[in-house]
């Protein structure tokens, strides 16, 4: 009986405790404030669009007519704090103070992708929010993370980028240039010091004079960038490109001479093929321009005179971008390291190992599926956009990590 005893007393002074247990202090309330992109008219507001704030816990709210939300008080913790909206170019250009060239069919994205966001008490935020006219080709995935041979040594021969037809017309791959920017360490040109330029590595091109080399709607280019080759001969965890779109090199027909070349333009270094870094940074970025690119000023890098020339590409001309930083050994990536501006990629991606060889790409999400063909995400914020996945696959975008 004495044993029947203390088991209810304690059973009954733990449901106590349980019960009186104080309950998490939340932040009490604060405002969220959405700034209109610059050039929009003062009397445009983003109002009645949906806000969420993601973290452990997920809330969601509406803006009122001046863009702004009362949070009344939520959980402290680390958020993701998203929202967007869609519009007609048409739609846009109303809302501007000088009207800019777009067609009134274009696809605009109004959005803001805030990651990570310490939210631990009631402190008011305001919200810039991005404009994105939605580009016809976009770069979809970046394969650099390399992978281990047949001895178990690195393997880094098997990478490509691969481009991507996000829009309902035909494009042209024809004078479209992939880009990668500078990545010596610690960066010569950071973006937060060069708000208007891009300073490239290495610029391909694409050949064609026109419409030579058409794109579908929902379809997409593979690009090895050092070797045409079915890898999987080599490594057990690659992936064949022996029927690649293009290879990067130098001399036509060198690698394997039944891929087109597509061929490097601008090269600061003496390397023959795309120069993506196992472990990053690697920030990749498309040009679309009639002026000679070869024109374009070379400098090198801050206090030095000899050694790599980089590219000076002002950021007009480019049409999308993707940044992938350095992953640190301990702490979190340094965004004070990125390449692109944030008008070009607001966020970034990083794989999960320091060097690389984890056999893991950076690819785009699916937006939606409609009229048998997938729409990618495209907010020009790669934190929001793209996912890291384990089993890079050319051409396959129904894999379950980017629905």
């Amino acid at each position: 009986m004495n044993k029947i005893s203390t088991i209810i007393f304690l059973t009954i002074a733990a449901l106590f405790c349980s019960c009186t247990r104080e309950a998490p202090q939340e932040t009490g309330s604060f405002m969220l404030e959405f700034e209109m992109p610059d050039g929009c008219s003062p009397n445009v507001f983003y109002s009645g669009q949906t806000v969420q704030l993601k973290g452990e816990l997920e809330y969601e709210y509406e803006t009122d007519i001046c863009g702004m939300v009362k949070v009344p008080s939520i959980i402290p913790g680390i958020y993701d704090i998203v929202s967007k909206m869609e519009i007609s170019g048409a739609e846009y250009k109303e809302m501007l103070q000088e009207k800019l060239n777009i067609e009134d069919n274009a696809r605009v994205i109004l959005g803001v992708s805030l990651m990570n966001q310490r939210i631990f008490q009631a402190e008011d935020l305001k919200l810039k929010l991005n404009a994105s006219v939605l580009k016809s080709i976009i770069i979809s995935k970046i394969y650099y993370s390399g992978t281990r041979d047949n001895m178990d040594r690195t393997y880094t021969s098997d990478s490509y980028v691969e481009l991507f037809n996000n829009s309902d017309e035909t494009a042209y791959l024809d004078g479209l240039c992939l880009a990668l920017a500078e990545s010596v360490s610690p960066a010569a040109y950071p973006a937060k010091e060069n708000p208007d330029s891009v300073y490239a590595r290495q610029i391909c091109r694409f050949p064609g004079n026109g419409k030579d080399y058409p794109l579908e709607p929902g379809k997409s280019v593979v690009i090895a960038a050092k070797s045409a080759r079915n890898h999987l001969d080599s490594a057990p965890v690659s992936v064949d490109l022996s029927a690649a779109d293009f290879e990067v090199k130098l001399v036509e027909g060198s690698g394997n001479p039944d891929v087109p070349m597509l061929p490097l333009i601008h090269n600061s270094t003496t390397v023959k093929f795309f120069n993506l870094l196992s472990g990053g940074p690697n920030a990749l970025f498309l040009i679309q321009t009639d002026e000679d690119v070869l024109s374009w000023p070379e400098v090198y890098q801050r206090g030095k005179t000899s050694g790599e020339l980089f590219r000076r590409v002002h950021k007009s001309f480019i049409i999308d971008g993707v940044e992938c930083l350095k992953k640190p050994s301990q702490t979190a990536p340094d965004v004070n390291t990125k390449r692109l501006q944030n008008d070009i990629d607001a966020g970034y991606m990083v794989v999960s190992s320091v060097n690389g060889y984890t056999h893991e790409s950076v690819e785009r999400k699916i937006s939606r599926y409609e009229n048998g063909r997938y729409y990618l995400e495209d907010t020009n914020n790669s934190s929001a956009d793209f996912v890291v996945c384990t089993n890079p696959t050319p051409r396959v975008y129904d894999k379950e990590g980017l629905k």
